[in-house]
């Protein structure tokens, strides 16, 4: 294995130096490598899964959280280059979505080559102004009350004074990023994208979908069971529903190389 492999923010669960794709995933706030951790067993042989491991929790929990947007993806893109070496997926999960959009944006504005596929889940499009919201400067028990409503936080820590001691910094600061990120700009990547949802989420359908309008590749949207946080509550059926556009994806592009 590279030495590259050795970065604190990339977690690659099985190393699959022969992988002909590579699939990176970029966890929600406050999230962590728990949410894709399991899609290991899921995806198929050819693809190596790489999950973005964000300071100040897991194993870098001595760490500072990430407090910019653009430092952020400046620094993922220079600990994802040297993995880059085939076709490569983004998979972003809320805040994570517009993480994983933000840097391949960047990376296509670099000359570098962004990714052949784009899955935005559980987010609204990176469009959206929401610097309204100021869900980071609210006062504690504001905020724990919205992490509360958001239902992603298991009420045994939003209970445990510590923990929430401990986890609030992280928690606030992951929410400055998607409470002020927004893209303003018009250019669409050229890659193909998959809208994934859950049925009762906040997030209005309309709202995801409208991640199509920066885009020029193929569409398609998929609902599944649960709220914001269907991606651990419905976790298996999403990993394979991304492994059926993985398996697709794979045989496009072998077809289309032939």
């Amino acid at each position: 294995m590279s030495s590259a492999s050795h970065s604190p923010w990339l977690f690659i669960p099985k190393p699959n130096p022969q992988a002909s794709l590579k699939v990176i995933c970029f966890p929600y706030a406050g999230g962590s490598v728990r949410s894709f951790s399991d899609w290991k067993d899921t995806l198929p042989d050819f693809v190596e899964l790489i999950i973005i491991q964000m300071p100040a929790r897991g194993a870098r929990i001595s760490e500072p959280p990430a407090q910019c947007m653009d430092e952020l993806t400046d620094t993922l893109i220079t600990e994802l280059a040297p993995h880059l070496n085939c076709d490569f997926v983004f998979y972003g999960h809320s805040l994570g979505a517009r993480v994983a959009f933000e840097a391949q944006r960047k990376m296509r504005l670099s000359g570098m080559a962004g990714p052949c596929h784009f899955v935005a889940s559980g987010s609204p499009n990176p469009g959206k102004d929401r610097s309204h919201e100021k869900t980071h400067l609210l006062d504690d028990e504001a905020f724990k009350a919205k992490l509360k409503s958001l239902n992603g936080t298991p009420p045994a820590v939003l209970e445990h004074e510590e923990l929430m001691t401990l986890f609030m910094p992280v928690l606030r600061a992951d929410f400055k990023l998607a409470n002020t990120y927004r893209y303003t700009g018009d250019e669409k990547s050229p890659c193909s994208l998959s809208v994934f949802a859950g049925k009762d989420d906040e997030i209005t359908v309309e709202e995801q979908q409208d991640w199509q309008k920066y885009f020029s590749g193929e569409y398609t949207f998929t609902l599944f069971e649960g709220d914001h946080f269907f991606i651990d509550s419905s976790n298996q059926e999403v990993g394979e529903a991304f492994s059926d556009v993985v398996k697709q994806l794979y045989t496009e592009r072998t077809l289309t190389s032939a």
